[in-house]
């Protein structure tokens, strides 16, 4: 029988590490984008919009154009799982900004939280739970 389909929230810290060719995120990302992926991937505006604040900074042009950046964060817009902003939820992460992908995460079933912050990965109250990259692609790899 197949395994059932994950749901995985993926934060932009990721997705900008997978956009400047940084091992384990750009193989998710690349996955996903290519239809390929064996996860299902939720997306919701405001994320979107933090990868693409993070990626128009100036300090990145030395990793990645603005040109091939905006066309990365287009893609991504256009992609499926896109959904609506969650509601606000009062979580208490280490960093406030990362409230929003929790709430993201339970308003949508999501079975997973990739993340390479740490404010994230050590947060104790952890649920849905949060994994790295790499581990995540273990996971995935290791699953029947």
């Amino acid at each position: 029988m197949p395994a059932e389909p994950v749901r995985v929230v993926i934060d932009a810290n990721v997705f900008v590490s997978a956009a400047i060719g940084h091992g384990p995120s750009t193989r998710l990302i690349d996955q996903w984008m290519s239809g390929q992926a064996s996860f299902e991937l939720i997306v919701c505006p405001r994320l979107i919009g933090e990868i693409s604040d993070v990626l128009d900074r100036p300090r990145l042009r030395k990793r990645i154009s603005a040109e091939d950046a905006r066309e990365f964060v287009a893609t991504i817009s256009i992609l499926p799982n896109q959904v609506p902003d969650p509601s606000e939820i009062a979580v208490a992460t280490r960093d406030a900004d990362d409230n929003y992908l929790v709430a993201l995460a339970r308003e949508y079933d999501a079975n997973w939280i990739v993340t390479g912050d740490d404010d994230l990965l050590d947060w104790e109250e952890q649920q849905p739970p949060t994994i790295a990259p790499a581990a995540f692609e273990k996971w995935l790899l290791e699953r029947p």
